[in-house]
């Protein structure tokens, strides 16, 4: 004779507390046990940072399970690295945390009393050199910080430039958001004035370089100058 089944629905019942329980276990040893824990750190996109010290600043001991790193809180600990720029974590199951770094590069750099300090195009500065690197322009003002509105304003008129002509410049100039001047090869100055019309003036620039002249006045780009 056969043995009646218990009805579907109480098969279920039964069956919900083992595959909970089950699912709890599983996640507690993901969540808690080493192992499923960090085996690899990779570090991509440094150049002038260690792959050492960027691991060393991610805080990420290695058998800590892979469930507890929080890619946020890496992201911060390497963005108080005065180099980084930007940061991310992510997590490549099983075992790897790899890392990508975006680095600060120089834009300008500017004479302080205790360095050649380097800048960010968003003026941060971010490190103290003994000698100005080659091909990077000096900034000439009173002082250099990323919340400087004279600052922001000098390497706002850099990045505006065309490549071929940035690279020309060996010193911007500025006495004031509205007072910016660059220097260039050859003894050539370029009078920009401000920001105002600052595409414009980048772009009616070119072309006036391959003029005779010493002095580039675009500070009026309907009537740019050349002396």
């Amino acid at each position: 004779m056969r043995r009646s089944e218990p009805p579907a629905p109480a098969r279920r019942r039964f069956l919900l507390p083992g595959v909970l329980a089950v699912a709890t276990i599983g996640f507690l040893v993901a969540y808690f046990s080493p192992l499923l824990g960090v085996r690899t750190v990779r570090v991509e996109g440094n150049d002038g940072l260690s792959s050492d010290a960027v691991i060393q600043a991610a805080d990420v001991a290695e058998g800590t399970p892979m469930l507890r790193v929080d890619p946020e809180r890496i992201r911060e600990h390497l963005r108080g690295l005065p180099k980084v720029a930007d940061a991310t974590a992510v997590l490549d199951w099983p075992s790897t945390v790899i890392i990508q770094v975006t680095e600060r590069t120089p834009a300008a750099y500017f004479r302080a009393t205790d360095g050649i300090r380097l800048l960010d195009v968003a003026g941060v500065p971010f490190e103290t050199v003994a000698e100005p690197p080659a091909g990077v322009p000096e900034l000439r003002a009173s002082k250099a910080a990323a919340d400087d509105p004279t600052t922001r304003a000098a390497l706002s008129v850099l990045v505006a430039l065309p490549v071929p002509v940035r690279g020309e410049v060996t010193a911007v100039v500025a006495r004031s958001p509205s007072d910016v001047r660059l220097e260039l090869t050859g003894g050539r100055t370029v009078d920009w004035g401000s920001l105002e019309d600052t595409q414009r003036k980048a772009l009616i620039l070119p072309p006036l370089l391959t003029r005779p002249g010493k002095v580039y006045d675009v500070t009026t780009p309907a009537l740019p100058t050349v002396a």
